[in-house]
């Protein structure tokens, strides 16, 4: 059986990128299910992830120190988030001798979270991929300040880590021991970030706090709106008719409940800034009534009824002017895409 060094960059001290989600929390999840994985299928996994230093080079010499400690390693694994405005995955290699390897992770990944593929990359300046010894990648799992990526990234951990550990293989891992013995979330719960979207219980009208808070900005996001007072963490009767909303365009059991299968929706209905329903095929104008008609005044936040009337063309208008598009009232293909 193979030797792997896998770890997570940066800690507490020395923080990762922030956006939606903290890099630095997400990546040790992600980190943690990899090593899980690794070690169900029978291989020696080393976890040279460091929390101690107080710097940026003192952690990431605590990094290549640990990793260079070991012997006949067959990979190195870096598993960081990315950041600056950008949507996807992508691998970085100090040379050429782990391209299959690297190819196969960046697939497999991509394949799990349908994320844009933005390649693999040869750059020896990296330090960590400069100083070890053994061959090393780096994997950048989504950015932390693209909105879909982010929720996708956070709620899919484990899917993730696991995707990573088969395209290291080249194998498929059905060992029912790794999903049953998935670490704990790195960091305790009371510290994760306020953004980061937590699916272990389900979330209802009175449920209040970050989580709640998090879900209603993706709604809005997603089209959807939570009422007047915006998101403000408190899952009211709004918030309820927006998740209904959204399970209904989605196909899901509508019960106004956040659970699993929910959240999936949700980050399907923000990725790629995708609609969760497609343009219908027709315009929709004054004397247009249906969901259609109800999406739309959702979106707006106007009072939904389902008529396109007066009221729901003045807004739409408004929106048309404001986003540069034609301004005739009238909800086409163009207008239907900008606004979801």
């Amino acid at each position: 059986m193979a030797k792997y060094s896998i770890h997570a960059g940066h800690n507490s001290f020395v923080p990762g990128a922030q956006g939606f989600i903290k890099e630095e929390v997400v990546n040790r999840q992600i980190k943690n299910a990899v090593i899980n994985d690794l070690r169900a299928a029978g291989h020696t996994v080393y976890d040279d992830t460091d929390d101690q230093a107080k710097t940026q080079n003192e952690n990431l010499a605590a990094i290549v120190r640990k990793i260079n400690s070991h012997t006949n390693l067959s990979l190195v694994v870096s598993i960081h988030l990315n950041a600056g405005g950008g949507t996807g995955i992508e691998i970085y290699q100090p040379d050429i001798r782990t391209n299959g390897v690297a190819q196969r992770v960046l697939n497999a990944v991509c394949a799990v979270t349908g994320l844009k593929n933005r390649g693999v990359h040869t750059n020896s300046s990296l330090y960590v991929l400069r100083n070890t010894t053994a061959p090393a990648i780096l994997v950048e799992c989504g950015f932390v300040d693209h909105q879909s990526d982010a929720t996708f990234v956070s709620t899919h951990t484990d899917a993730i880590g696991r995707a990573i550990a088969e395209g290291i293989l080249g194998s498929t891992i059905t060992s029912k021991k790794s999903r049953a013995a998935s670490p704990k979330v790195a960091s305790p719960k009371k510290e994760a970030a306020p953004s980061s979207v937590q699916t272990a219980s389900l979330l209802r009208r009175g449920s209040r706090g970050s989580t709640v808070k998090v879900v209603q900005q993706n709604l809005i996001h997603a089209g959807y709106s939570v009422g007047s007072a915006g998101a403000d963490g408190v899952f009211g009767v709004a918030t309820e008719t927006a998740v209904r909303a959204l399970q209904r365009d989605s196909g899901i059991t509508v019960d106004g409940i956040v659970g699993l299968q929910t959240q999936i929706a949700l980050s399907q209905a923000l990725r790629g800034g995708l609609a969760v329903v497609p343009y219908p095929g027709h315009i929709i104008k004054r004397g247009s009534r249906g969901r259609d008609v109800e999406r739309i005044q959702r979106a707006l936040s106007l009072s939904v009824d389902g008529v396109f009337g007066p009221a729901t063309k003045k807004a739409v208008k408004a929106y048309q002017r404001r986003h540069n598009l034609s301004v005739d009232g009238i909800v086409g293909s163009e207008t239907w895409n900008t606004l979801f």
